[in-house]
């Protein structure tokens, strides 16, 4: 990574590993290394177009970056010895094939791996699964550079106006192939470079038997041309109509298409990175102190208490309905989702008590009763109230500043749990249950996880 952030700093960079421990482990001495390193530190700053993650394969959908880097992480015990295991982690799972199917898509400009054994040590004799398999061949590509090969299939032209397209091309002295496969794609018309037969630099496709062979417009148009320029294409598209009625116009765009493709291929490939807008050489900031997390979790936000004043010498039963309805429901707006004793103590505390006896207790629960038939996003599982927004994105709340019932387990809805279940999973995917439960107890601010805990938080797990 700093031999990146000195040479590519213009490039976003992600980091995949294969499981959860490898994760922490690569995230902790990043931590350490920045420290020392005032690029590598620059280059991690937050704040660019796109700044740098580390995840776990289980955990990148919908994650691109320029540059990725792949920690594959298992692999002989031994360092240079035999490969005994065919155990790749998620790989090895249910759907594993389909985690690397989308790890492979991630980059758009370079994908970099790190493994310490040969693709030839996987024996696919071993096991029956097909991500290894998959493995295997994205390892042995990455290690010889081969995969489909670009070579003309020594068929025919798909019609004359194809042929009348490749003499003009010939004319202009580039040599060109009719019908070159890549990928499981043909290509109408491949064209090579005059000095460099060797090397294809521009697809012409046609609207010929191949355009109108594919049975939909957004195949025909989009599809086919969006993979072949990720292998590299470059495109240049004729319509057959346009070729015949206007005839010269076309073969001019055609010639200048055929110079720009030489002109950009003796000059070589340049990608623009995401960051390209970031400076390369690092500034001048006073460093502040970086700690390294034991697991990588979010700060979540304090736990706030719904506190109102109450102008009535009333006691809080004796209050009038309406009174107690529009106070109860505003307590709920404050700390939905909300325990009703919770809410009967607060209801207590904004009439100057400290405790709420059953009497409080029952006039909350008839406060909220009506509250609920004056509006309808008023929401409740019979323990708990909440408002409909509330129930659709429930907040998590860190309760290490708190005290009391308020750090009962009881008290904690399964709405908030299992919305710090997602969180938990986001930040450490891959990871078992007992781990994902210590993470969601830190995320609502509890330093240990007694067995009251424990069993609630076991109740979010879905």
């Amino acid at each position: 990574m700093a031999e990146h952030a000195r040479e590519n700093p213009t490039h976003s960079l992600g980091v995949v590993t294969f499981s959860f421990a490898q994760r922490n482990l690569i995230t902790e001495l990043l931590e350490l290394r920045r420290r020392q390193d005032t690029t590598l530190d620059q280059f991690l700053r937050e704040g660019q177009s796109e700044d740098l993650f580390v995840k776990n394969i289980e955990n990148v959908q919908g994650d691109e970056r320029d540059v990725i880097l792949v920690s594959v992480g298992y692999g002989p015990a031994i360092a240079g010895g035999r490969l005994n295991s065919m155990s790749f982690g998620p790989v090895n799972g249910e759907g594993g094939e389909r985690r690397l199917n989308v790890l492979f898509t991630r980059a758009r400009i370079r994908c970099e791996v790190f493994a310490s054994f040969d693709p030839g040590d996987i024996d696919l004799n071993r096991t029956s699964k097909e991500g290894p398999r998959i493995l295997k061949r994205f390892l042995d590509f990455a290690k010889n550079g081969r995969l489909d090969e670009d070579a003309p299939t020594g068929l025919d032209a798909d019609s004359p106006f194809e042929e009348d397209v490749a003499d003009v091309v010939r004319g202009y002295g580039f040599l060109a192939d009719a019908q070159v496969g890549s990928a499981g794609f043909r290509i109408d018309l491949g064209i090579r470079h005059p000095d460099k037969p060797g090397s294809y630099i521009l697809a012409v496709e046609c609207d010929g038997a191949t355009y109108h062979s594919a049975l939909w417009a957004r195949e025909r148009d989009r599809l086919r041309q969006d993979v072949l320029e990720h292998l590299g294409w470059r495109f240049h598209r004729i319509w057959s109509t346009d070729w015949f009625y206007n005839r010269h116009f076309e073969i001019e765009r055609l010639r200048k298409a055929l110079l720009d493709a030489r002109e950009s291929s003796d000059k070589g490939l340049r990608v623009e990175g995401a960051n390209q807008g970031r400076s390369a050489e690092p500034t001048e900031i006073e460093a502040a102190p970086i700690l390294v997390p034991e697991v990588v979790v979010r700060q979540m936000p304090a736990y706030q208490r719904a506190v109102f004043r109450v102008s009535t010498s009333n006691e809080p039963h004796e209050a009038p309905v309406s009174v107690l309805a529009n106070l109860a429901r505003k307590i709920v707006d404050a700390e939905g989702p909300i325990h009703v004793e919770e809410i009967a103590r607060r209801v207590a505390s904004c009439f100057g008590k400290e405790k709420a006896g059953s009497r409080i207790l029952t006039a909350t629960e008839s406060a909220l009763s009506v509250a609920r038939k004056g509006s309808a996003d008023l929401l409740t599982d019979g323990q708990f109230w909440y408002t409909r927004g509330q129930s659709d994105a429930p907040p998590v709340r860190d309760r290490s500043a708190e005290s009391g019932a308020t750090l009962k387990a009881a008290c904690i809805s399964i709405l908030e749990i299992q919305a710090a279940f997602k969180i938990a999973r986001e930040d450490n995917g891959g990871g078992e249950n007992e781990e994902l439960i210590k993470t969601v107890a830190r995320l609502l601010g509890f330093k240990r996880v007694g067995a009251d805990l424990q069993a609630r938080l076991a109740e979010g797990l879905t």
